[in-house]
């Protein structure tokens, strides 16, 4: 049995070192606001594969952490997306993500609460050389559905967020 499973995975990864269509990448995000006691710790690993030079299918799986007061949140995000990319120059790229999120966040002493997203993320890919590239978001048109105030996605309702708490950036490496 261990020789099975030791062939499956030097076949799997002969396959991915000779693939050019996968990306692997991820943000890190850290923020604290003394005046209103809270500081909130993110982590978001992303992977990916090009279907074509158009279509990108990809998903982002999250853990932040949130302190507000005396409240403690823990929360495990799943962003799954589907990217479009409409316009190429040279190495600036411009796509459009339709995106699906979910988030489980548990707040100490208290019960598990979920909210979920759905919309588009509008961005810009940026080839840094011909394996690392920057994206950035800018922004989110959409809804989002939630059990509490303070959560992963953001506030319950709908409509286009392009507030400044709406960029963010991810680096990538293409394999």
């Amino acid at each position: 049995m261990k020789k099975i499973v030791m062939v499956i995975i030097a076949v799997f990864a002969v396959s991915i070192a000779n693939a050019q269509d996968f990306c692997l990448g991820g943000s890190l995000g850290f923020w604290n606001n003394n005046s209103a006691d809270k500081t909130t710790l993110s982590i978001t690993p992303d992977i990916g594969y090009s279907l074509s030079s158009k279509w990108y299918l990809g998903i982002g799986i999250g853990y932040q952490y949130t302190k507000h007061e005396d409240l403690k949140i823990n929360s495990f995000t799943l962003n799954p997306y589907a990217r479009y990319s409409y316009f190429t120059a040279g190495k600036v790229r411009l796509f459009m993500d339709g995106t699906f999120g979910l988030s489980n966040d548990k707040p100490t002493g208290r019960k598990s609460e979920t909210a979920w997203q759905v919309g588009v993320k509008p961005g810009m890919i940026i080839g840094l050389t011909d394996r690392f590239s920057l994206a950035a978001h800018f922004g989110f048109l959409g809804y989002r559905d939630t059990d509490s105030d303070i959560n992963a996605l953001g506030e319950k309702g709908w409509g286009l967020d392009l507030s400044g708490n709406s960029l963010s950036f991810v680096f990538f490496y293409s394999f």
